[in-house]
């Protein structure tokens, strides 16, 4: 049997750019997809590659950009969008009639974090993302009792149900440290789950996938729906220890949840979990299986990694590497935070940001296994 090996390409580089964090910046396959066409989105900024940490200058402005493949991922065109997020954009009630079922639609999410993010609102767009609209706020749904005093962080992920209802996966955290930086701001930032079913006029809370008391971090959701009333979402976990993802499910549409299983860990206990681990990217393939993609920081084996499922996330096969030979230009482990999609030739494309010795600047590139 010929085994055939993952091929990459490049998404975006550019040597004077910092290019990063696409799971921060849209959906999975296949919100953000359509066949062969696969849309994600990055932060780009300013490098630097002489001082520790980001590769990227925090005094200097960071620009949401997007990247579009016709091919499945062979090839890319990246572009800044106009009306779109990082431009300090003021949100405006939503108005509701969105069609969330069309054949173009598309949704982003901005939550207070860093890069270039802030606020809580939503932008939207009914042509694949050529053009947005937004952005908009979430009403009084931040005045609901569960989330009163909190700190919006949400990034996107989401269900559509029909074209006027939409589950929308949330995050809030309780804020210790004016700079945001701080353990103690990680392991009190919590997922919810959001429901809209008039077209995005209004947004009401659901409930909690990871509970509030719960003592670790538990944020950046990716869900899948398994059937009409299940639904399993992958989470990036943090303890002042370890960091890894866990699997939660939901047997009724979402009202409560339960933990299902631990997928991997994302950065070994003897590192001393210096960064900050990795969040997932779930799918569920035409197969019936799953697939989860993660990026693993732990020192001297960075890697993109993927495992798959054949039991709706209870168990998790070996871990198989789809990239390695990490090589950064300042020496920090900086990379992954994955998007996933499956073409329909069956072959799956990993998105993610790098570092490779023949491009030792932080960058977009794709993976297709």
């Amino acid at each position: 049997m010929t085994i055939e090996l993952p091929t990459h390409s490049v998404v975006y580089y550019h040597e004077d750019a910092w290019a990063a964090i696409p799971a921060v910046n849209g959906d999975n396959g296949p919100s953000w997809q359509w066949g062969n066409e696969l849309l994600v989105g990055f932060i780009r900024g300013t490098f630097q590659g002489v001082n520790p940490g980001h590769q990227c200058r925090e005094d200097r402005p960071f620009e949401s950009w997007l990247s579009r493949s016709h091919d499945g991922g062979e090839t890319w065109n990246e572009w800044r969008p106009e009306n779109y997020v990082g431009q300090l954009l003021v949100p405006k009630p939503p108005e509701g009639n969105v069609n969330f079922s069309g054949p173009g639609f598309v949704m982003r999410v901005v939550g207070n974090g860093y890069h270039g993010n802030e606020g809580a609102h939503w932008f939207y767009s009914d042509d694949r993302g050529a053009a947005w609209n937004g952005p908009f706020d979430f009403g009084d749904l931040l005045d609901h009792p569960e989330l009163a005093g909190k700190e919006f962080t949400g990034r996107t992920a989401y269900l559509v149900g029909d074209s006027n209802e939409l589950y929308l996966f949330l995050s809030a955290r309780i804020r210790t440290d004016p700079s945001g930086r701080d353990l103690q701001i990680s392991l009190v930032e919590k997922s919810f789950l959001v429901r809209s079913d008039d077209g995005g006029k209004t947004f009401s809370f659901v409930s909690w996938i990871v509970p509030w008391d719960d003592p670790c971090r538990g944020v950046m959701p990716q869900p899948v729906r398994i059937s009409k009333t299940k639904i399993i979402a992958a989470l990036r976990r943090k303890s002042p220890w370890n960091h890894w993802i866990d699997c939660y499910q939901s047997e009724d549409n979402g009202l409560s949840w339960s933990y299902l299983s631990k997928v991997e860990n994302t950065e070994v206990k003897w590192t001393g979990a210096y960064h900050n681990g990795n969040p997932p990217a779930l799918v569920l393939l035409a197969d019936g299986r799953l697939c989860c993609c993660y990026g693993d920081r732990s020192n001297g084996g960075e890697c993109i990694a993927a495992r798959f499922s054949e039991d709706d996330g209870q168990t998790w096969s070996v871990r198989h590497v789809i990239r390695e030979e990490f090589q950064s230009v300042n020496g920090m482990a900086d990379l992954g935070y994955v998007r996933l999609f499956q073409r329909p030739d069956g072959k799956c494309v990993a998105v993610y940001f790098w570092c490779s010795k023949e491009r030792p600047q932080t960058h977009i590139e794709c993976t297709i296994f």
